[in-house]
């Protein structure tokens, strides 16, 4: 049976949506000019990645030992030298550019394509601007385009901009999740004590070109003076549910790391630089070893104030089937010990058939995206959100 990638190649030249045409030149990406504004910055560390596979042991050894201090430290990350030329960057940046900023989704494409994620979980399509309340009287001001492995296989799910690169969006995404994010994980599992190939073959999806992930294309407009004095925030304080988060890195300062102070501090753009951060999959799998850091998006300085700000990213999944109960085969965790996210609900028991899997926490966490913490609880000294699901609690970290 063709696979997903198979389809890829066959969708650009079906009748069944539009003849072949010749694929319009796209504009160019220039980056924005950075802010000279005064601000705080998140001093993350930097993991060449290139070094991964270096035929000195050092150096391999020194990726790691980095990684490793980079995630149990900061939670946040810079990844350098991973194998896509600055070509292959800019190229994503102005396809997002051509659909979002010179509004190439046409309005008919929109309201087609606009997701609906409260009937089906997950984030598919297109969001428009206005959809969520940032603050009293101020909606956000961000439109996207999200797109799942099916969804990179149907034309019918892309507006004609977007289909008409569909397979170097698919190629550039395959590449993140099958080579940088493959090796992501197996420095993580080091990190558990476990084989390196442990997280890539038990826990991470292969269901597809980016398995049940999905890629995002998000720009923000430019936010009117009025409501900047209203609302600081553009996407408040979160961690990403999945597995791991791969976000490549532009100029706009507006993303902020919570750093273990309890500080707020901004991302620094890394020409030619990737950000990554952890999910909540991995932090729940590492019984708290490995960190989901919390994160947001304020408004940019005001130097910066009038521009677009274009943000590219993976978000990869686990497999549906995976519990997110601590892996204990773990050495780390078994000698180390580790905090449990779920406690008993009525029925005073906590078993595998009640806590979640993967894909059941991921629904669950894209239903209930914009709804605020309820139920606080302190567990030696981190603050978490109770969530009630299927007659046990779920800590969620906050």
């Amino acid at each position: 049976m063709p696979t997903c990638r198979d389809r890829l190649v066959v969708i650009l030249s079906s009748s069944t949506y539009d003849m072949p045409v010749a694929i319009p030149t796209l504009r160019p990406w220039i980056p924005p000019a950075e802010t000279k504004a005064d601000v705080k910055w998140a001093n993350l560390r930097t993991i060449d990645l290139s070094q991964f596979d270096s035929p000195i042991a050092v150096e391999r050894e020194a990726v790691y030992e980095n990684f490793k201090t980079a995630v149990f430290e900061d939670g946040f990350l810079y990844l350098v030298n991973f194998g896509l030329t600055q070509e292959e960057i800019d190229e994503q940046f102005a396809i997002a550019q051509n659909a979002l900023i010179d509004s190439q989704i046409t309005p008919e494409e929109k309201e087609r394509l606009e997701w609906k994620y409260l009937n089906t979980g997950k984030y598919t399509g297109y969001k428009p601007r206005g959809y969520w309340d940032i603050a009293k009287g101020v909606k956000d001001n961000v439109e996207s385009f999200n797109y799942y492995s099916e969804t990179m296989c149907d034309g019918g799910h892309l507006p004609v901009c977007l289909r008409n690169h569909i397979d170097k969006i698919a190629q550039f995404n395959q590449y993140c999740h099958d080579v940088i994010n493959k090796k992501l994980l197996s420095l993580l599992s080091r990190m558990l004590e476990l084989p390196e190939n442990y997280l890539w073959d038990n826990v991470q999806s292969h269901n597809g070109v980016i398995g049940e992930g999905y890629f995002r294309q998000m720009m923000f407009h430019p936010v009117s003076e009025s409501n900047r004095k209203k609302a600081e925030v553009q996407m408040h304080g979160h961690q990403d549910y999945g597995v791991t988060t791969l976000l490549l890195s532009q100029p706009i300062a507006a993303l902020q790391v919570l750093s273990a102070d309890g500080d707020w501090r901004y991302v620094k753009y890394k020409p030619g630089g990737m950000i990554v951060n952890l999910g909540e999959v991995l932090e729940f799998l590492s019984g708290g070893h490995l960190p989901a850091t919390r994160h947001r998006v304020t408004q940019c300085p005001p130097d910066q104030a009038d521009q677009y700000r274009l943000t590219i990213g993976l978000f990869t999944a686990a497999k549906n089937d995976v519990s997110l109960a601590p892996l204990t085969t773990s050495p780390l965790l078994a000698r180390e010990g580790y905090v449990s996210r779920f406690e008993p609900g009525a029925e005073g028991i906590v078993d595998a058939t009640k806590i979640p899997t993967a894909e059941e926490w991921r629904i669950a966490r894209v239903l209930r995206s914009q709804t605020p913490p309820e139920d606080i609880v302190e567990v030696k000294g981190v603050k978490y959100n109770r969530q009630y699901f299927r007659g046990i609690y779920v800590l969620e970290p906050i």
